[in-house]
Protein backbone atom coordinates (compact mmCIF):
# COMPACT_ATOMS: atom_id res chain seq x y z
CA UNK A 1 0.00 0.00 0.00
CA UNK A 2 1.04 3.71 -0.21
CA UNK A 3 0.08 5.96 1.83
CA UNK A 4 0.96 9.74 1.06
CA UNK A 5 0.62 12.63 3.34
CA UNK A 6 0.25 15.26 1.02
CA UNK A 7 0.31 18.26 3.01
CA UNK A 8 -1.02 19.12 7.02
CA UNK A 9 -1.53 22.96 8.31
CA UNK A 10 -1.54 21.99 12.23
CA UNK A 11 -3.10 25.22 12.80
CA UNK A 12 -5.98 24.68 10.90
CA UNK A 13 -5.87 20.84 11.40
CA UNK A 14 -6.15 20.01 7.40
CA UNK A 15 -4.38 17.46 5.89
CA UNK A 16 -4.31 15.45 2.34
CA UNK A 17 -3.77 12.00 2.26
CA UNK A 18 -3.31 9.24 -0.84
CA UNK A 19 -3.73 5.69 -0.34
CA UNK A 20 -3.38 3.19 -2.57
CA UNK A 21 -3.88 -0.47 -2.87
CA UNK A 22 -1.56 -2.70 -5.56
CA UNK A 23 -0.03 -5.56 -6.19
CA UNK A 24 2.90 -5.13 -4.01
CA UNK A 25 0.41 -6.70 -1.08
CA UNK A 26 -0.92 -10.09 -1.16
CA UNK A 27 -4.25 -10.51 -1.61
CA UNK A 28 -5.00 -10.82 1.75
CA UNK A 29 -3.24 -8.24 3.07
CA UNK A 30 -5.16 -5.56 0.28
CA UNK A 31 -8.39 -6.85 1.63
CA UNK A 32 -7.46 -6.57 5.54
CA UNK A 33 -5.89 -3.33 4.88
CA UNK A 34 -8.94 -1.93 3.21
CA UNK A 35 -11.30 -3.11 5.76
CA UNK A 36 -9.06 -1.12 7.94
CA UNK A 37 -9.27 1.94 5.85
CA UNK A 38 -13.13 1.56 5.40
CA UNK A 39 -13.56 1.15 9.37
CA UNK A 40 -11.93 4.38 10.19
CA UNK A 41 -14.40 6.18 7.81
CA UNK A 42 -17.54 3.95 8.17
CA UNK A 43 -17.29 2.65 11.85
CA UNK A 44 -18.20 -0.93 12.92
CA UNK A 45 -18.80 -3.18 9.45
CA UNK A 46 -18.94 -6.69 7.88
CA UNK A 47 -16.91 -6.12 4.25
CA UNK A 48 -17.38 -8.61 1.42
CA UNK A 49 -15.23 -8.24 -1.23
CA UNK A 50 -16.83 -9.16 -4.76
CA UNK A 51 -13.30 -10.39 -5.92
CA UNK A 52 -10.57 -11.01 -2.99
CA UNK A 53 -7.68 -12.18 -5.09
CA UNK A 54 -8.31 -9.42 -7.70
CA UNK A 55 -8.91 -6.55 -5.41
CA UNK A 56 -7.48 -2.91 -5.73
CA UNK A 57 -8.37 0.07 -4.42
CA UNK A 58 -7.44 3.88 -4.39
CA UNK A 59 -8.61 6.69 -1.88
CA UNK A 60 -8.20 10.50 -1.94
CA UNK A 61 -9.12 11.92 1.90
CA UNK A 62 -9.10 15.86 2.36
CA UNK A 63 -10.04 16.08 6.03
CA UNK A 64 -10.36 19.51 8.58
CA UNK A 65 -11.27 20.15 12.12
CA UNK A 66 -10.74 16.75 12.97
CA UNK A 67 -10.45 16.28 16.93
CA UNK A 68 -9.62 12.36 16.95
CA UNK A 69 -10.14 9.42 14.39
CA UNK A 70 -13.73 9.65 13.10
CA UNK A 71 -14.86 13.15 15.38
CA UNK A 72 -18.16 13.08 13.46
CA UNK A 73 -17.94 17.08 13.54
CA UNK A 74 -15.25 17.16 11.27
CA UNK A 75 -15.52 18.21 7.38
CA UNK A 76 -14.18 15.57 5.38
CA UNK A 77 -14.46 14.72 1.51
CA UNK A 78 -12.97 11.40 0.29
CA UNK A 79 -12.69 10.88 -3.16
CA UNK A 80 -12.24 6.45 -3.61
CA UNK A 81 -12.40 3.70 -6.65
CA UNK A 82 -12.04 0.18 -6.00
CA UNK A 83 -13.41 -3.42 -6.57
CA UNK A 84 -16.40 -4.39 -5.81
CA UNK A 85 -17.87 -4.42 -2.56
CA UNK A 86 -20.48 -4.81 0.37
CA UNK A 87 -20.35 -2.79 3.39
CA UNK A 88 -23.12 -4.46 6.03
CA UNK A 89 -23.84 -2.21 9.20
CA UNK A 90 -26.04 -3.32 11.84
CA UNK A 91 -28.43 -1.73 13.88
CA UNK A 92 -26.28 -2.78 17.29
CA UNK A 93 -22.98 -1.85 15.49
CA UNK A 94 -24.45 1.65 14.99
CA UNK A 95 -26.02 2.08 18.29
CA UNK A 96 -22.63 1.12 20.23
CA UNK A 97 -20.67 3.59 17.88
CA UNK A 98 -22.60 6.26 19.03
CA UNK A 99 -22.63 8.19 15.69
CA UNK A 100 -25.25 10.84 14.40
CA UNK A 101 -23.46 11.72 11.14
CA UNK A 102 -24.22 10.48 8.09
CA UNK A 103 -22.40 10.55 4.99
CA UNK A 104 -23.40 11.58 1.38
CA UNK A 105 -22.52 9.38 -1.74
CA UNK A 106 -21.95 10.96 -5.24
CA UNK A 107 -21.42 8.47 -7.80
CA UNK A 108 -18.95 9.30 -10.45
CA UNK A 109 -18.45 6.40 -12.13
CA UNK A 110 -20.57 3.17 -12.18
CA UNK A 111 -23.28 2.40 -9.82
CA UNK A 112 -23.86 2.37 -6.25
CA UNK A 113 -26.69 0.96 -4.20
CA UNK A 114 -28.09 1.77 -0.41
CA UNK A 115 -29.69 0.35 1.75
CA UNK A 116 -31.40 1.88 5.14
CA UNK A 117 -34.57 0.97 7.03
CA UNK A 118 -35.76 -1.34 4.69
CA UNK A 119 -35.70 1.70 2.11
CA UNK A 120 -33.49 1.59 -1.22
CA UNK A 121 -31.84 3.51 -3.83
CA UNK A 122 -29.46 2.86 -6.52
CA UNK A 123 -27.37 5.51 -7.72
CA UNK A 124 -26.12 6.08 -11.50
CA UNK A 125 -23.04 8.53 -12.20
CA UNK A 126 -24.42 12.40 -10.96
CA UNK A 127 -26.79 11.15 -8.54
CA UNK A 128 -26.51 11.45 -4.49
CA UNK A 129 -27.92 9.61 -1.47
CA UNK A 130 -27.07 10.14 1.90
CA UNK A 131 -26.96 7.48 4.92
CA UNK A 132 -26.91 8.17 8.31
CA UNK A 133 -24.63 6.61 11.10
CA UNK A 134 -26.74 6.04 13.68
CA UNK A 135 -28.91 3.13 12.03
CA UNK A 136 -27.64 0.11 10.58
CA UNK A 137 -27.35 0.30 6.54
CA UNK A 138 -25.88 -1.95 3.33
CA UNK A 139 -23.13 -0.21 0.82
CA UNK A 140 -22.71 -2.08 -2.53
CA UNK A 141 -21.00 -1.64 -5.37
CA UNK A 142 -19.23 -3.61 -8.85
CA UNK A 143 -15.61 -3.64 -9.71
CA UNK A 144 -14.75 -0.12 -11.24
CA UNK A 145 -16.76 2.56 -9.06
CA UNK A 146 -15.82 5.91 -8.53
CA UNK A 147 -17.23 8.12 -6.48
CA UNK A 148 -16.95 10.99 -3.02
CA UNK A 149 -18.06 10.31 0.22
CA UNK A 150 -19.04 13.39 2.09
CA UNK A 151 -19.04 13.47 5.98
CA UNK A 152 -21.90 15.75 7.04
CA UNK A 153 -21.66 16.33 11.20
CA UNK A 154 -24.92 15.70 13.33
CA UNK A 155 -24.98 19.53 13.71
CA UNK A 156 -25.94 19.79 10.18
CA UNK A 157 -28.59 16.94 10.25
CA UNK A 158 -31.98 17.98 10.10
CA UNK A 159 -34.01 15.85 12.90
CA UNK A 160 -35.80 13.12 11.70
CA UNK A 161 -39.19 13.27 12.44
CA UNK A 162 -39.40 10.25 9.74
CA UNK A 163 -36.27 8.00 9.87
CA UNK A 164 -37.31 5.58 6.86
CA UNK A 165 -37.19 9.13 4.18
CA UNK A 166 -35.52 8.75 0.96
CA UNK A 167 -31.93 7.64 0.23
CA UNK A 168 -31.64 8.95 -3.08
CA UNK A 169 -31.03 12.96 -3.72
CA UNK A 170 -31.64 13.67 -7.53
CA UNK A 171 -29.49 16.55 -8.51
CA UNK A 172 -32.29 17.98 -10.38
CA UNK A 173 -32.00 21.52 -8.90
CA UNK A 174 -29.47 24.33 -8.85
CA UNK A 175 -28.59 23.60 -4.83
CA UNK A 176 -27.82 19.95 -6.64
CA UNK A 177 -25.74 20.69 -8.65
CA UNK A 178 -23.52 22.92 -6.96
CA UNK A 179 -23.18 20.32 -4.60
CA UNK A 180 -21.56 18.44 -7.34
CA UNK A 181 -19.06 21.42 -8.75
CA UNK A 182 -18.17 22.50 -5.38
CA UNK A 183 -17.30 18.70 -4.37
CA UNK A 184 -15.16 18.46 -8.22
CA UNK A 185 -13.30 21.92 -6.80
CA UNK A 186 -12.74 20.78 -3.71
CA UNK A 187 -11.12 17.46 -5.40
CA UNK A 188 -9.29 19.03 -7.78
CA UNK A 189 -7.67 21.78 -6.08
CA UNK A 190 -6.82 19.17 -2.98
CA UNK A 191 -3.35 19.71 -3.16
CA UNK A 192 -3.33 23.58 -3.99
CA UNK A 193 -6.33 24.60 -1.30
CA UNK A 194 -5.31 26.36 1.74
CA UNK A 195 -7.00 24.90 5.38
CA UNK A 196 -8.82 28.09 5.48
CA UNK A 197 -9.88 27.38 1.65
CA UNK A 198 -11.09 23.91 2.24
CA UNK A 199 -12.85 24.63 5.59
CA UNK A 200 -15.07 27.80 4.16
CA UNK A 201 -15.63 25.65 0.81
CA UNK A 202 -16.61 22.22 2.80
CA UNK A 203 -19.17 24.34 5.22
CA UNK A 204 -20.56 25.86 2.13
CA UNK A 205 -21.13 22.53 0.80
CA UNK A 206 -22.26 20.74 4.25
CA UNK A 207 -25.08 23.63 4.36
CA UNK A 208 -25.92 23.38 1.28
CA UNK A 209 -26.62 19.77 1.57
CA UNK A 210 -28.55 20.47 4.91
CA UNK A 211 -30.92 22.69 3.46
CA UNK A 212 -31.52 20.38 0.23
CA UNK A 213 -32.37 18.06 3.25
CA UNK A 214 -34.71 20.40 4.64
CA UNK A 215 -36.68 21.18 1.56
CA UNK A 216 -37.49 17.54 1.76
CA UNK A 217 -39.20 17.31 4.81
CA UNK A 218 -40.47 21.21 4.32
CA UNK A 219 -44.43 20.16 4.59
CA UNK A 220 -43.46 18.60 8.13
CA UNK A 221 -42.24 22.26 9.41
CA UNK A 222 -44.03 25.16 10.65
CA UNK A 223 -42.16 28.67 9.79
CA UNK A 224 -40.51 29.44 12.96
CA UNK A 225 -39.29 25.22 13.16
CA UNK A 226 -37.38 26.01 9.67
CA UNK A 227 -36.25 29.42 10.85
CA UNK A 228 -34.44 27.59 14.27
CA UNK A 229 -33.19 24.34 12.53
CA UNK A 230 -31.57 26.76 9.62
CA UNK A 231 -29.56 29.32 12.72
CA UNK A 232 -29.11 26.33 14.36
CA UNK A 233 -27.41 25.00 11.40
CA UNK A 234 -25.42 27.79 10.50
CA UNK A 235 -23.81 28.89 13.88
CA UNK A 236 -22.63 25.44 13.96
CA UNK A 237 -21.17 26.23 10.82
CA UNK A 238 -19.76 29.34 11.12
CA UNK A 239 -19.21 30.35 14.86
CA UNK A 240 -15.53 30.59 14.47
CA UNK A 241 -16.09 33.36 12.53
CA UNK A 242 -16.01 36.63 14.55
CA UNK A 243 -17.91 38.64 11.74
CA UNK A 244 -21.15 36.07 12.69
CA UNK A 245 -23.76 37.83 14.98
CA UNK A 246 -27.23 37.49 15.60
CA UNK A 247 -27.61 40.43 12.67
CA UNK A 248 -25.84 38.94 10.40
CA UNK A 249 -27.81 35.65 11.19
CA UNK A 250 -31.03 36.66 10.57
CA UNK A 251 -29.45 38.67 7.29
CA UNK A 252 -28.26 35.24 5.90
CA UNK A 253 -31.40 33.79 6.51
CA UNK A 254 -33.61 36.17 4.89
CA UNK A 255 -35.71 37.28 7.88
CA UNK A 256 -35.49 40.20 10.60
CA UNK A 257 -33.81 39.79 13.80
CA UNK A 258 -37.39 39.84 15.49
CA UNK A 259 -38.40 36.81 13.69
CA UNK A 260 -34.98 34.70 14.11
CA UNK A 261 -35.24 35.52 17.73
CA UNK A 262 -39.21 34.61 18.48
CA UNK A 263 -38.34 31.24 16.29
CA UNK A 264 -35.66 30.28 18.19
CA UNK A 265 -37.26 30.91 21.67
CA UNK A 266 -40.12 29.02 20.49
CA UNK A 267 -38.57 26.37 19.37
CA UNK A 268 -35.62 25.36 21.77
CA UNK A 269 -36.47 28.04 24.57
CA UNK A 270 -33.01 29.65 24.02
CA UNK A 271 -32.13 32.88 21.78
CA UNK A 272 -29.50 33.05 18.83
CA UNK A 273 -27.48 35.21 21.29
CA UNK A 274 -27.13 32.53 23.56
CA UNK A 275 -26.71 29.47 21.38
CA UNK A 276 -23.98 31.56 19.63
CA UNK A 277 -22.18 32.41 22.90
CA UNK A 278 -22.43 28.77 23.96
CA UNK A 279 -21.01 27.19 21.01
CA UNK A 280 -18.58 29.74 20.89
CA UNK A 281 -17.11 28.82 24.43
CA UNK A 282 -17.89 25.42 24.15
CA UNK A 283 -15.49 25.04 21.33
CA UNK A 284 -12.68 26.98 22.97
CA UNK A 285 -12.98 24.73 25.73
CA UNK A 286 -12.49 21.87 23.40
CA UNK A 287 -9.55 23.30 22.05
CA UNK A 288 -7.79 24.27 25.53
CA UNK A 289 -8.69 20.96 26.83
CA UNK A 290 -6.77 19.36 23.71
CA UNK A 291 -2.96 18.58 25.05
CA UNK A 292 -1.63 18.69 21.62
CA UNK A 293 -3.44 22.21 20.47
CA UNK A 294 -0.34 24.32 20.48
CA UNK A 295 -2.48 27.46 20.23
CA UNK A 296 -1.98 30.74 22.45
CA UNK A 297 -4.77 31.69 24.81
CA UNK A 298 -5.57 34.65 22.05
CA UNK A 299 -5.62 32.54 18.98
CA UNK A 300 -8.06 29.79 20.76
CA UNK A 301 -10.30 33.50 21.46
CA UNK A 302 -9.55 34.50 17.66
CA UNK A 303 -10.08 31.28 16.32
CA UNK A 304 -13.57 30.64 18.38
CA UNK A 305 -14.91 33.99 17.01
CA UNK A 306 -13.92 36.54 19.93
CA UNK A 307 -12.50 40.06 19.04
CA UNK A 308 -11.63 41.04 22.54
CA UNK A 309 -9.41 38.94 24.88
CA UNK A 310 -10.48 40.08 27.70
CA UNK A 311 -14.14 39.38 26.78
CA UNK A 312 -13.45 35.96 26.01
CA UNK A 313 -11.33 35.41 29.83
CA UNK A 314 -14.52 36.86 31.25
CA UNK A 315 -17.21 34.86 29.44
CA UNK A 316 -14.90 31.21 29.61
CA UNK A 317 -14.49 32.20 33.30
CA UNK A 318 -18.06 32.16 33.87
CA UNK A 319 -19.15 29.36 32.16
CA UNK A 320 -16.98 26.65 33.41
CA UNK A 321 -15.58 28.23 35.94
CA UNK A 322 -11.89 27.81 35.88
CA UNK A 323 -9.35 30.57 33.51
CA UNK A 324 -8.57 29.60 29.73
CA UNK A 325 -4.90 29.47 31.05
CA UNK A 326 -5.70 27.13 33.78
CA UNK A 327 -7.63 24.24 31.27
CA UNK A 328 -4.87 25.07 28.80
CA UNK A 329 -2.32 24.01 31.86
CA UNK A 330 -4.17 21.07 32.99
CA UNK A 331 -4.50 19.61 29.90
CA UNK A 332 -0.79 19.98 29.33
CA UNK A 333 0.41 18.92 32.22
CA UNK A 334 -1.57 15.41 32.34
CA UNK A 335 -0.88 15.26 28.62
CA UNK A 336 -4.20 14.12 28.15
CA UNK A 337 -7.19 15.85 26.88
CA UNK A 338 -9.76 17.30 29.85
CA UNK A 339 -13.24 15.82 29.87
CA UNK A 340 -15.87 17.76 28.38
CA UNK A 341 -17.83 20.72 29.11
CA UNK A 342 -21.34 19.62 30.61
CA UNK A 343 -24.28 21.02 29.28
CA UNK A 344 -25.36 24.68 30.18
CA UNK A 345 -28.34 25.13 31.94
CA UNK A 346 -30.34 28.32 32.04
CA UNK A 347 -31.83 29.10 35.53
CA UNK A 348 -35.32 28.79 36.12
CA UNK A 349 -37.08 31.63 34.63
CA UNK A 350 -34.56 32.49 32.61
CA UNK A 351 -36.55 31.92 29.05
Amino acid sequence: MVVVPWSQDLSLSYDVCRASLGEEYSAVDRTDIWCGMVGCGLGTTTTRFGSPRGFWGKTWTQRALARWDRDPDQLQLIEFASGAVTYDRSDKAAASDGDDSAGLYIALNGRIRLLQSDHAAELGPGHMGVVRYCQGARVSYDDGFHGYLLSIPSYALPPARDPHGRLGLRPQNAVLRTVRLLADNLAAERLELEGAEFIAISRALVDLVAGALDERRAPQLDVYARIAADACRRIDLYSDDPRLSVQTLADSLGCSRRQLEIAMKTVSGTTPGEQLRETRLRRAYERLADPDNTQAIVDVATSSGYNSLSGFRASFAARFGIQPGELKLQARSTDQAQPRPKPHRRSPGSH
